[in-house]
C-alpha cells in the first residue's frame, strides 16, 4: 500500500519539475556576442545575441550583464519574437555618436568604463546562463575593430533589438601627406599658361595616390628665397589658401622682383585646419624646411607640420 501511494506522488513531482524547467527557459539562450572599446573606455558596447532561434526568450528583466569590472542589471523584458535578435548595451558616449544604432540599454555614468582597457583577460557573463572568457590583449582599442565571439578581432557591427546596425569609426583621420612628385606610379605636376594677359596658370597634380589630403595650399617665393644649401630654410613671398581640388587656376601669379626672374612654388597638402604635410625631400634626401620653427609654412592658418604620413615622399 505504501509503494502504491508513492508512485503517483513521484509522477506529480516529475511533472512539476518539467513544467518549472520550461518556464525557467524564457531567457536562457542569450549569449554575449561582441564587445568594443575605444582606448580610454568612454565609448564601449556589449552585444548579446539570442543563439537558439527561440521566439519566446523574453524574460531578460533582472538578469545581469557583467565584466570583471562592472555589473549591470537588465531593467526590463523584451518583446517576442526574440529569434536571433541582438540586445545592445553601451556607454553614454556611444549613444552620442552620430549614425550609431540606438542602444537598448545605456550603462550609467558610474559604470564607465564597463570593462577594463588595461589589456588583461576578461570574463563577460549573462548571468546565469553564459560566460565568455576573453584572453588577455584580445580586445582592440583602435576605435574601429571589436572582438567577436565567433570571429575574433573584426570590424565592429553593433546591432540593437530593432535590427539597426552600423560600423563606427573613431580612428583619427590620417595626417596630411606630401604631394606626390610624380615619381614611380604617381602623376607628375603639369602647368599650363592659362591666361598670359592676367598671368594665370592652370596647375594639375596627383590627388589620388595619398589619403589624408583634405585640402591644399600653395607657398611660393623667388630665387633669393631658396636655401643656399640642402637642409636650409625656404623663405616665402606669399601663399594661396583654400585650394580644394586639381586642376587649380592660379590667377595673378606674381612677378619676380629680385632680378633673377624666377618664381618657384610648392603644392602642400593640409588637413583642412591647422596641419600641413611634408614639403618633400631635397636632392640630399632631407626634409625641406619652411620658415617656422618646426619647418612649417605658417600661412593659411597652418601652425604645425606633420610628417607621420609618409605617402608621397
Amino acid at each position: 500500500m505504501t509503494m502504491k501511494r508513492l508512485r503517483p506522488i513521484a509522477a506529480a513531482l516529475g511533472l512539476f519539475a518539467l513544467t518549472g524547467g520550461t518556464a525557467f527557459g524564457g531567457a536562457h539562450t542569450w549569449r554575449v556576442n561582441e564587445v568594443f572599446s575605444n582606448a580610454d573606455g568612454t565609448i564601449q558596447f556589449v552585444e548579446l545575441r539570442e543563439s537558439g532561434g527561440g521566439a519566446g526568450e523574453v524574460g531578460t528583466m533582472g538578469h545581469q550583464v557583467t565584466s570583471n569590472l562592472r555589473s549591470y542589471t537588465i531593467p526590463s523584458n523584451v518583446a517576442s519574437p526574440t529569434s536571433f535578435k541582438s540586445l545592445l548595451f553601451a556607454t553614454p558616449g556611444f549613444a552620442l555618436i552620430p549614425g550609431a544604432p540606438a542602444p537598448d540599454f545605456i550603462f550609467p555614468a558610474a559604470s564607465v568604463p564597463f570593462f577594463s582597457t588595461a589589456g588583461g583577460a576578461d570574463s563577460f557573463r549573462y548571468v546565469a546562463f553564459d560566460t565568455w572568457a576573453v584572453p588577455a590583449g584580445s580586445i582592440p582599442l583602435d576605435g574601429f575593430m571589436s572582438f567577436n565571439r565567433t570571429g575574433g578581432a573584426l570590424t565592429n557591427t553593433p546591432t540593437n533589438y530593432a535590427g539597426a546596425t552600423a560600423t563606427i569609426d573613431l580612428r583619427p583621420p590620417p595626417s596630411p601627406p606630401a604631394v606626390p612628385d610624380g615619381g614611380g606610379t604617381g602623376t607628375p605636376m603639369t602647368v599650363t599658361s592659362f591666361d598670359l594677359a592676367t598671368s594665370s596658370l592652370q596647375i594639375s597634380w596627383d590627388t589620388a595616390t595619398c589619403s589624408g589630403d583634405a585640402a591644399f595650399h600653395i607657398v611660393y617665393g623667388q630665387k633669393s628665397d631658396l636655401p643656399a644649401a640642402p637642409g636650409g630654410v625656404f623663405l616665402l613671398d606669399g601663399s594661396v589658401c583654400g585650394v580644394n581640388a586639381a586642376p587649380f587656376t592660379w590667377s595673378q601669379v606674381p612677378d619676380a622682383t629680385d632680378g633673377f626672374g624666377l618664381i618657384w612654388w610648392l603644392i602642400l597638402a593640409n588637413d583642412g585646419a591647422t596641419k600641413e604635410g611634408s614639403w618633400g625631400q631635397s636632392s640630399a634626401n632631407v626634409e625641406r624646411l619652411g620658415p617656422m620653427p618646426d619647418g612649417s609654412s605658417g600661412v593659411c592658418g597652418i601652425t604645425e607640420k606633420v610628417l607621420t604620413n609618409t605617402c608621397g615622399n
